[in-house]
């Protein structure tokens, strides 16, 4: 992450919020982008889109990692001697990007899916 990507995470105020929930809130949007990006991948598979399908899951990926630098900052600093206060909104974005994780890896595994069987399909088809 460059410098310009960095975070300023302490506990301070800024715009009325904590650092640690403006990162959070941060965490969500990105991975709820990345989310949405996957349901698209999906319903490209609908017409064999699988290059429509791969390239969303590309920015997914993408969006995710936005996501998990964010967590990777905080989780730094933490061990680095900061201290912040048991934040829920952080704990639930950390969740939301797991399970978004999970979402992805196992959309790009059924895009694979789809790929052999469309083959096994096209390949039965060309032997009737």
């Amino acid at each position: 992450m460059d410098e310009k990507e960095k975070i300023n995470i302490g506990n301070e105020e800024d715009d009325g919020l904590p650092v640690l929930a403006q990162v959070a809130m941060q965490v969500v949007i990105d991975a709820g982008d990345a989310r949405i990006l996957s349901e698209q991948a999906l319903k490209k598979l609908h017409t064999f889109d699988f290059d429509g399908a791969e390239e969303l899951m590309e920015k997914a990926f993408a969006q995710l990692q936005k996501a998990h630098n964010a967590q990777t900052e905080v989780i730094q600093s933490e061990a680095a001697g900061a201290r912040y206060d048991n934040s829920f909104i952080f704990n639930h974005a950390q969740d939301t990007m797991m399970t978004v994780m999970t979402q992805c890896n196992l959309t790009r595994e059924i895009i694979g899916l789809y790929r052999v069987l469309y083959g096994e399909i096209q390949d039965r088809k060309s032997v009737v």
